[in-house]
């Protein structure tokens, strides 16, 4: 079967209709009255677990307490942790939540980068509520979770994570902003806590300015990463602490590179000034905070190239998105496809392991200790900042190539969705990246769809519409305007556009998609019925019943004779 059948592509009854403690939430109109839901069970805790190196930090752990265990208020505190990345917005929340944890009922770890990856995290609490959550709509699913947290009468506290959209919005970005974060919002009289590189939040919460280590601060944290040091290497380590600007992230690095050479803060200091003035010797060494990060990966980015492969996979995961890197399944990557010296990466587990633990070791990607595996955004856009523009669109082919084979094929295969969701940010990055190099392949135009089709299907629809387009875009100028997977877009979209509501943008894709599938597969084949049906479909929906029946007519004789006259989709 095509994908162009699913969703809403054989007129499938979708019940929507759950309730949320008694509550009953219905779809398109209908309801359904469940109350036998069993009660969760408390406390119930989802976020990771506790950073032992967490350093300092006292005043604003303090000011979070205060303001979040506000007995008075009656309605939910919302709080934001603002800073530039790689400040320790994250820990910060993360250091509150283990902190005072007993203070509440249920806390609930969100990843904040997107409307889908919230709707995700959201689902998941839901689960542990044991709501009842319709598997096909995303408005609804999450309008429940947040419904019952707006009448529990237990405390809870949701984190927000990395909630970085900027001022500047447009219809394909997938980060949210403070203004477009409020339809997931609870009401209620729980807290929430944003972590968030934007500042402009003054209309929505209040806010808490995160800036660099102090000077205190920053030698803790010296002392846990290294041990103690004599008066001397004390000096110079404050010294190196200034010198990058006193950033938790970039002292992180520091310290992992001075652990693993066994490497003085003098040493390390000689080298990042000389690294620093070759980097920068046409202009003044700027004084900003993403220039001292970018200055003290450069170390880093200089060791990890001694081992093969590493730097390799470093610029692969860095055109990824950044949480939950799919390492594990690199050996899935087609060895053919990639660059010469990524492959010994990909065939020879023992090497993978090897690079993977130098990457690691650097602190260039993070490990939760239970599988899964990061690469700080920030790292990311240095790394890629690093390659010329030719060796970036490489790189980007190159990860395109790899979630192309590692994304599940087979959409109606219901098992294969959780492994798809987890991959669906990965597609969505490498798409996005391939879009910005100018690369149009049949790959790239596949992935677009593939992300569309998820959003489609989970209710997302506005997010889904510019990934169709783009797949459409792609397909009519790499493979013609009468391929047959041109038709799929085509047909994807008028879809899409059905379901939307706009039923009357929706019928010259429908009948494009049509006329390329007479001429291409022919009169009598179950796409071509599918084709017909969906037709049909969208004309009885636009209220035109006498114009849709010979299109379902077709369909049915297609069938018939093509399936036979007791197949399912006959039966349809």
């Amino acid at each position: 079967m095509s994908d162009e059948q699913t969703p809403h592509g054989d007129n499938s009854i979708h019940i929507q209709n759950s309730t949320v403690a008694g509550h009953v939430v219905g779809g398109q109109g209908n309801t359904v009255n469940v109350h036998n839901y069993p009660e969760p069970k408390f406390p119930i805790r989802g976020m990771p677990h506790a950073n032992p190196h967490f350093t300092g930090r006292a005043e604003q752990l303090a000011q979070l307490h205060a303001a979040l265990s506000q007995q008075e208020a009656k309605v939910a505190i919302t709080q934001t942790i603002s800073g530039l990345g790689g400040v320790g917005k994250t820990q910060l929340a993360l250091a509150y939540a283990h902190q005072y944890q007993d203070e509440y009922e249920l806390i609930w770890w969100l990843n904040g980068s997107s409307g889908l990856a919230l709707d995700t995290g959201l689902r998941a609490l839901g689960g542990r509520l044991n709501l009842h959550l319709p598997a096909d709509d995303a408005d609804t699913a999450r309008q429940m979770v947040l419904s019952w947290l707006s009448s529990a009468a237990e405390r809870w506290l949701l984190i927000y994570d990395n909630v970085d959209g900027g001022a500047e919005e447009n219809e394909t970005s997938t980060q949210l902003t403070p203004r477009t974060l409020r339809p997931y919002l609870p009401g209620g009289t729980g807290r929430v806590l944003v972590t968030s590189r934007n500042q402009q939040w003054a209309n929505v919460a209040t806010v808490l300015p995160l800036r660099e280590f102090t000077a205190e601060e920053s030698a803790t944290f010296w002392q846990k990463q290294l041990g103690t040091a004599a008066a001397e290497e004390e000096t110079a380590r404050a010294e190196l602490a200034e010198e990058l600007g006193r950033l938790p992230l970039a002292l992180e690095h520091a310290a992992a590179y001075m652990r693993e050479k066994s490497k003085s803060a003098g040493g390390y200091l000689r080298l990042f000034r000389k690294q620093r003035r070759a980097l920068w010797q046409h202009t003044e060494p700027p004084n900003n905070y993403h220039a001292t990060v970018a200055t003290t990966w450069q170390v880093n980015f200089a060791e990890v190239k001694k081992t093969a492969g590493a730097a390799e996979l470093l610029a692969l995961c860095a055109c990824l998105a950044p949480d939950d890197l799919p390492l594990d399944l690199l050996g899935k990557a087609k060895a053919e496809a990639m660059p010469g010296g990524l492959r010994p990466v990909l065939t020879d587990e023992l090497v993978r392991d090897e690079v993977v633990g130098v990457l690691l070791r650097y602190a260039l990607v993070q490990s939760n200790g239970a599988g899964q595996w990061g690469m700080h955004r920030l790292v990311q856009a240095v790394y890629r900042d690093e390659m010329g523009e030719a060796e970036r669109r490489g790189w980007v082919a190159a990860a395109v190539a790899w979630m192309t084979k590692a994304y599940p094929r087979d959409k109606h295969d219901m098992t294969t969705w959780p492994a798809a969701a987890r991959l669906i940010p990965h597609l969505q990055a490498v798409a996005e990246g391939a879009e910005a190099g100018g690369g149009e392949s049949e790959q790239a135009a596949w992935l677009n769809n593939e992300v569309g089709f998820y959003l489609h299907y989970y209710g997302q629809f506005q997010s889904a519409k510019p990934y169709y387009e783009r797949a459409l875009a792609i397909r009519k100028h790499t493979l013609g305007p009468d391929h047959p997977d041109t038709a799929q877009s085509l047909n994807n979209l008028g879809l899409l556009l059905q379901v939307m509501g706009e039923l009357t943008a929706a019928p010259p894709y429908l009948e494009r998609a049509l006329a390329i599938w007479e001429r291409a597969l022919g009169p009598d084949h179950p796409d071509t019925a599918t084709s017909l049906n969906n037709l049909g479909y969208l004309l009885l929906m636009m209220g035109e019943l006498t114009a849709a029946w010979p299109y379902y007519e077709r369909a049915l004789a297609i069938r018939e004779r093509t399936l036979g006259p007791d197949h399912p989709s006959t039966a349809i």
